[in-house]
């Protein structure tokens, strides 16, 4: 890929920004619409693709001269999203010469703190073109969004993501230029929407009635390369307000390339 983002991509149309400090670094989003579940909360897959970026920036920062991979992915929702704009703010737990700890809060402008996630990264060679994007000082403000950037329509549709069976949690998504990383592979944080979808409609399934992803724990196996990209959901536990559902996510080759367990709650 000659340049990431390219001009229509998911995180151009997410309007995601990065602000640098002295003290660190925060990344956001605005709230939109579209960006909302069944309740009209923001979806937890969304929290987790901002989770994504404003921690791999980060960890990649600390594995210099090297590059990382993503392990796995720990989302604890704390409350409604109720401001006009969400903020994710990394901070390293843990640096040692093969794995990266972070911890990133997440915030809306709010007393109370919006949610909090875990990261673990496994520090790995870095390729020529990885030494060049790491090598340098980041300018204070970065922004994904170009003039005309935004979202249209609900994201699920701009995705494409297309629910073959809801009760087993089977969802198709193509890969296409809008949705991959600079690696050409299945971008990290869609994968964890893609997750949050098939839990959402299995516990769905199971418990009679709407739901809505509140924690997610992601495990990443391999990148997925081979379109379509596919999930299924087992539903491990269901109970009066909320269900229990393991989910995973193999390409066309039929690699496992995502497991996660996710808590879904009653709407």
């Amino acid at each position: 890929m000659k340049s990431y983002p390219p001009e229509r991509h998911v995180l151009r149309d997410l309007r995601v920004f990065t602000q640098r400090d002295e003290e660190g670094a925060v990344t956001g989003l605005p709230v939109v619409p579209e960006l909302c579940g069944p309740s009209g909360d923001v979806r937890a897959g969304v929290l987790a693709t901002l989770v994504d970026i404003a921690g791999g920036e980060l960890a990649a920062r600390s594995a210099r001269p090297e590059w990382i991979a993503t392990s796995d992915l720990v989302l604890h929702r704390l409350r409604r999203v109720l401001g006009k704009q969400i903020e994710a703010r990394p901070a390293v737990v843990r640096r040692s010469r093969q794995t990266v700890v972070l911890e990133v809060a997440l915030s809306d402008g709010g007393a109370d703190p919006l949610g909090l996630a875990t990261m673990t990264f496994a520090v790995v060679p870095a390729r020529e073109a990885q030494r060049h994007l790491a090598a340098g000082d980041a300018p204070p403000r970065t922004e994904f969004a170009l003039p005309g950037s935004g979202l249209d329509a609900p994201l699920v549709e701009k995705l494409g993501a297309r629910c073959l069976d809801a009760a087993s949690g089977r969802f198709e998504l193509e890969l296409a230029p809008y949705t991959v990383n600079s690696l050409g592979a299945l971008q990290g944080g869609i994968a964890a929407l893609l997750v949050d979808l098939a839990a959402e409609a299995a516990g769905g399934k199971a418990l009679g009635s709407r739901c809505e992803s509140s924690d997610v724990a992601l495990n990443y196996l391999a990148l997925a390369r081979e379109s379509p990209v596919r999930t299924s959901a087992r539903v491990l536990r269901a109970g009066a307000f909320g269900a229990l559902v393991r989910v995973e996510t193999r390409d066309a080759s039929g690699r496992a390339c995502l497991v996660a367990s996710v808590a879904v709650a009653r709407v």
